[in-house]
């Protein structure tokens, strides 16, 4: 099978960063995570994200280093860990991932959560600025921040995030989230694009538990064109000009994620899907997580 080309879309600083990616969160290291990763590879996937807390950092540097792609066609991110807000911390940490995914620069470096009860947020921003105007990071950006939360980057600095990663799907489409980011040049990624975990991660407050994959309205759109309603809710999220990072370890689905570019919504599709907005969050509240664990 030839392989299609996953497009690119070009950031506020004239970056240019894939309109779809490999999320690795969950997907644990070892042999089975290698198959995952090469088979990502295969399917044309190029933008790969991870993180420390996510335990496979140093195992993806390692596949990537050694996949046979061009380093220039790859675009790998990682984050800070909670617990390295602080100014030299985040240099630290920056170059504690950089020696231990064996590279000499990164694509995109976030900022995992804002933590603001720590209230350093703004403090690791000022550092990354300046790894960023080193050339050490290509991309800088954050991850789960909120409208407020941007804003105070805002006062503090004339350098915007470059993109915001957040738990976003059709049962979450944090809309006026959205356009706020849009209104400001930052691209936003979605975490959790096909509606996170058939169990939910902590007990939801409701008996009527929804799995996203298999909506009805989602699966009746998805026949009209020969997709499963995983793909439409990626399509989704391209047409709504975000950027999907969905995982997997089954090859199948790995492949059947890249193939959402060769049809699109229509407008009554994309009406029907915003009715499912619940504001259905599975993961952790950016306003009240402070896990200095997680990074």
């Amino acid at each position: 099978m030839l392989m299609k080309r996953i497009p690119d879309i070009t950031l506020s600083n004239g970056v240019k960063m894939p309109a779809l990616g490999f999320g690795v969160a969950a997907l644990g290291n070892g042999q089975e995570f290698r198959k995952a990763v090469d088979s990502a590879l295969d399917c044309g996937y190029r933008l790969f994200d991870t993180a420390p807390f996510y335990g496979n950092e140093s195992e993806l540097g390692d596949v990537l280093r050694h996949c046979g792609v061009a380093r220039e066609e790859l675009f790998i991110s990682t984050k800070l860990p909670n617990a390295c807000h602080a100014y030299e911390d985040t240099i630290a940490a920056f170059h504690r991932a950089l020696e231990g995914m064996g590279l000499d620069y990164l694509d995109m470096f976030l900022i995992h959560f804002p933590v603001p009860k720590l209230g350093l947020y703004p403090e690791a921003w000022r550092a990354m600025v300046k790894l960023y105007e080193q050339g050490l990071v290509r991309v800088i950006g954050v991850s789960n921040f909120q409208e407020k939360h941007l804003k105070v980057l805002f006062e503090k600095s004339d350098m915007k995030p470059m993109t915001n990663q957040i738990e976003c799907n059709p049962y979450l489409s944090v809309a006026p989230l959205r356009k706020f980011c849009s209104d400001n040049g930052i691209r936003v990624m979605n975490w959790f694009p096909l509606g996170g975990p058939r169990e939910p991660l902590v007990p939801y407050p409701t008996n009527d538990f929804k799995v996203l994959l298999e909506d009805p309205t989602l699966t009746a759109i998805g026949k009209k064109y020969g997709k499963s309603a995983a793909q439409v809710a990626l399509r989704w999220a391209v047409q709504n000009s975000i950027t999907p990072i969905p995982k997997s370890a089954n090859p199948k689905r790995i492949r059947e994620n890249t193939e959402i570019f060769d049809f699109e919504l229509s407008q009554d599709d994309m009406d029907m899907i915003a009715q499912l907005d619940h504001e259905r969050r599975l993961g952790p509240d950016p306003d009240e997580f402070d896990d200095m664990e997680m990074g």
